[in-house]
C-alpha cells in the first residue's frame, strides 16, 4: 500500500481526500439529524474544519511527494546521461507508464465504488430528509462527474505523455545509433586513408631507395669509368712521356756516339745506366751486344759522354736505374 501511494498522482490523492470529507459530512449530518435538528452553522464549521484539516494533510503529503518526485527526477536525469542505460531506462519508463495506467484504472474503480457508496448513503438519507438528500445528491453527482472527468483526462494525458516519451526515447536511441554508426564509418574511413597514406609513403620510400641505389651504382660506375679513363689517360701520357724521355736519351747518346772502324750496320746493345738526380751518370754496363768489342766500347763511351742525361718531362718519371736498347743510326 505504501508503494502504491508513492506513485499515486496528486489529483487522485486530492479526490480521495475530498470524497472522505463528503462521507464524513454525511455521517455527521445524519448524527445531527438523529438529535432532531442541528444548527446549520455548526454543520458549516464541521465541514470547514474537515476540509482545512484535509488540506493541511494534503500539503504535507504533496510536499513529501514533491520531494520524492524531485529525487526521482534527479535519479532519472543522471540515468539518462549514461548512454549505456538508455535502453534500460526506456524499459523502466514503459513500466512506469503501465503502472500509471493501472493506477488510473484503480482510481476509476475507486470512483465507481464511491459513487455506489454515495448512492446507498443518498438512499438512506432520503428517508430522513428528501430535500437535503436531493441537494446532496445533485452536489455529489456534479462533483463525482467532475472528478471522474478530471481523472479520465489525467489518465489520458498520462498515457499520452508516456507514449510520447516512449517515442522520444526510441527516436533518441535511433539518432544515437545513427551517430555512432556514422562515427564508426568515419573512423574506418580515416583508418583506411591513414593506412593507404602509410602504404604510399612506404612505396615512395622504397622507390626512392631503389632509385638512390641505381643512381649510386650509376655514379659508382661513372666514377669507375672516369677513374679508369683518367688512369688510362695518365698511363698514355706517362707512356708518351717515357717514350719522349727515352728518345731524348737515345738522341743524346746518338749525338755522342762515334762509329767504329768496323762496319756493323745491324748491331745493337742493351745498356744499363745508373744515374743520380739531375741526370748525372754514375755507372754504365753493356749487358748485351750484337756487335764486336769496338762497337760495344763505342756505345759505352757515348753514354758517358752524354752525362748529364736529359731530365724527364715530369719528376715522377725519374728512375735511377735505366735499361734501354741502343740501335745506332748509321
Amino acid at each position: 500500500m505504501a508503494k502504491f501511494k508513492r506513485h499515486l498522482p496528486m489529483s487522485a490523492t486530492i479526490a480521495i481526500v475530498v470524497h472522505v470529507a463528503i462521507i464524513l459530512l454525511l455521517v455527521v449530518g445524519f448524527q445531527f439529524k438523529s438529535d432532531r435538528k442541528a444548527n446549520p452553522l455548526d454543520n458549516i464549521n464541521t465541514i470547514n474544519a474537515t476540509v482545512i484539516s484535509s488540506e493541511k494533510f494534503d500539503d504535507k503529503k504533496l510536499s513529501k511527494e514533491s520531494e520524492q518526485q524531485k529525487k526521482q527526477q534527479e535519479i532519472k536525469q543522471k540515468l539518462e546521461e549514461e548512454k549505456k542505460q538508455l535502453q534500460a531506462e526506456l524499459e523502466i519508463e514503459k513500466k512506469k507508464a503501465e503502472e500509471m495506467q493501472k493506477e488510473a484504472e484503480a482510481e476509476q474503480q475507486k470512483v465507481e465504488e464511491i459513487k455506489k457508496q454515495a448512492a446507498v448513503e443518498k438512499q438512506r438519507l432520503e428517508e430522513e430528509s428528501k430535500k437535503q438528500a436531493a441537494a446532496e445528491k445533485k452536489r455529489l453527482e456534479e462533483e463525482v462527474k467532475e472528478q471522474a472527468e478530471l481523472e479520465q483526462k489525467k489518465a489520458q494525458e498520462a498515457k499520452k505523455l508516456a507514449e510520447q516519451k516512449k517515442a522520444e526515447e526510441a527516436k533518441k536511441l535511433a539518432e544515437e545509433k545513427k551517430r555512432k554508426d556514422a562515427e564508426t564509418k568515419k573512423l574506418a574511413a580515416e583508418e583506411k586513408k591513414r593506412k593507404e597514406a602509410e602504404k604510399l609513403a612506404a612505396e615512395k620510400a622504397a622507390e626512392q631507395e631503389r632509385l638512390a641505389k641505381i643512381l649510386e651504382a650509376e655514379e659508382a660506375e661513372i666514377n669507375a669509368a672516369e677513374a679508369e679513363a683518367q688512369r688510362a689517360a695518365k698511363a698514355r701520357a706517362m707512356s708518351r712521356d717515357i717514350a719522349i724521355y727515352q728518345d731524348a736519351i737515345r738522341s743524346r747518346i746518338q749525338s755522342r756516339w762515334r762509329k767504329p772502324i768496323s762496319e756493323q750496320p745491324e748491331a745493337w746493345c742493351k745498356v744499363y745506366v745508373r744515374q743520380a738526380p739531375g741526370g748525372y751518370v754514375e755507372d754504365v754496363v753493356v749487358e748485351q751486344c750484337t756487335g764486336d768489342e769496338a762497337f760495344r766500347r763505342s756505345v759505352e763511351e757515348a753514354v758517358w759522354k752524354s752525362d748529364p742525361l736529359p731530365e724527364p718531362p715530369t719528376p715522377d718519371l725519374f728512375d735511377r736505374d735505366l735499361r734501354f736498347k741502343f740501335i745506332p743510326e748509321i
